[in-house]
């Protein structure tokens, strides 16, 4: 390769970026025998091009979800400069995202795929992260207005059980919405009472997903663990229609729809079923985190001619936002599951659980996947600042048994724009630029 002209090895390190955007800028020179030059002449070539950009925002290319992270946090380094310079530090710092689990630390369902569809062993009293108590609504105002106070913009409302059924929640994203966050909010919906202070709380967030994961109300029933007299289905949906009736210009409401056995054949009806309730988006997923049972070979082929029929011809008025794994599936290729050799989740997602436990991920809030070591420390009667301090200096290995797709993602993302700095690669040199 060294002795091919500037072009073709500029075309070469461009096919390489795009088939691993994660890969640092020094790894793409060392393999094909390059100049960082010649590797930013690669980079820069994305800079405004249209096929690149219809290409990485296409739902055929595997990487889409990983590329719009990537696009995302180097805007938002960008704004906060510092930011890269305290991590590769070690110094404290924080995400422009935070996520925060308000719950009563349960939830009224008990879907197969969850964290939450084991309540008896895997639970915060007998992993020992109940002893301080539920954070209260009082402590998680306070917590808030700390977070805003340092420059934390988006709040995502999710895990810990379910926060709708927590009678303090209107108060507490009342607290969020006065002092400006973007709050995306998850929820299955089932608590959600059209006209009540929750609802009308829930029309000053920004988005909120709705995990729907049939379209059948007897399938429906056998993932979330409720009774067919509970009309839950039915009653989700009535609740999103009323959202999407009142609301005034936000939020924008979308549906999660975790494929598994039980509904593996169900994609293209969930497609159709999605259109109709009036949704905005709609996010096809995988159990990534393998709580179910796996697939079988047959089941995945039955996905990925689904998936693809999909892709083809979506139905009109919704988004199909399919996720990295699936799209590598529908492709016919294996899915990236690489990890790190360091865990950098608090840099761009640390969560705060239901009991005031910093952790650098979602995952690790939850009961189920919970351990010690990677707990960072408690924000009850603490300045969540001091926690952050406190931790710095703490290396996280990427060696959990599981990580959530979104956190994978990251830690790659992460990884290779640090290197790149350090490689002397600025951000707005980036591809994602």
């Amino acid at each position: 390769m060294r002795s091919a002209p500037d072009s073709e090895l500029v075309r070469a390190i461009l096919l390489c970026h795009l088939a691993a955007p994660s890969t640092p800028a020094t790894q793409l020179a060392e393999y094909l025998g390059a100049s960082l030059d010649t590797v930013r002449a690669a980079y820069r070539a994305c800079h405004g091009s249209p096929e690149i950009t219809h290409l990485v925002n296409s739902a055929y290319y595997p990487h889409r979800i990983r590329w719009a992270f990537a696009a995302a946090t180097v805007q938002e380094w960008q704004r906060a400069p510092e930011r890269p310079v305290r991590i590769r530090s070690g110094q404290p710092a924080l995400s422009e995202t935070v996520e925060i689990h308000p719950t009563r630390g349960t939830c009224n369902y008990r879907c197969a795929m969850c964290l939450w569809s084991d309540q008896q062993e895997l639970t915060y009293a007998t992993k020992q992260l109940d002893n301080k108590g539920l954070m209260s609504s009082n402590e998680w105002i306070g917590v808030l207005a700390e977070l805003r106070a340092n420059d934390v913009q988006r709040l995502v409302v999710s895990g810990g059980g379910e926060a709708m059924i927590n009678p303090e929640l209107p108060t507490i994203l009342t607290a969020a919405a006065d002092l400006g966050f973007e709050i995306h909010v998850y929820t299955t919906g089932y608590s959600i009472r059209p006209g009540s202070p929750l609802f009308d709380t829930l029309l000053r967030c920004h988005r909120i997903r709705f995990s729907i994961h049939s379209p059948e109300p007897g399938t429906y029933d056998r993932i979330a663990g409720t009774r067919p007299r509970q009309r839950a289905l039915n009653r989700v949906v009535s609740s999103l229609g009323a959202i999407v009736a009142e609301r005034d210009g936000f939020p924008t409401v979308g549906i999660g729809f975790v494929v598994q056995p039980l509904n593996h054949l169900q994609i293209e009806a969930m497609a159709d079923f999605a259109a109709e309730t009036g949704a905005d988006w709609l996010d096809l997923r995988k159990d990534e985190v393998d709580v179910t049972t796996g697939l079988t070979h047959d089941q995945l082929e039955l996905v990925r001619d689904q998936l693809r029929t999909v892709r083809r011809r979506p139905p009109d008025r919704i988004r199909i936002d399919i996720g990295d794994e699936l799209v590598s599936i529908a492709n016919g290729q294996i899915p990236d599951r690489s990890r790190t050799s360091e865990c950098l989740g608090r840099y761009f997602r640390p969560t705060i659980g239901a009991y005031g436990h910093l952790t650098p991920c979602d995952l690790k809030a939850e009961p189920r996947f919970a351990q010690t070591g990677y707990d960072l420390g408690s924000v009850k009667g603490s300045r969540i600042l001091d926690v952050v301090a406190a931790s710095s200096g703490r290396r996280i290995p990427d060696d959990c048994a599981q990580c959530m797709p979104s956190s994978r993602t990251g830690n790659q993302v992460l990884h290779k724009l640090l290197d790149d700095l350090a490689a002397g690669i600025a951000l707005y040199e980036q591809p994602f630029a």
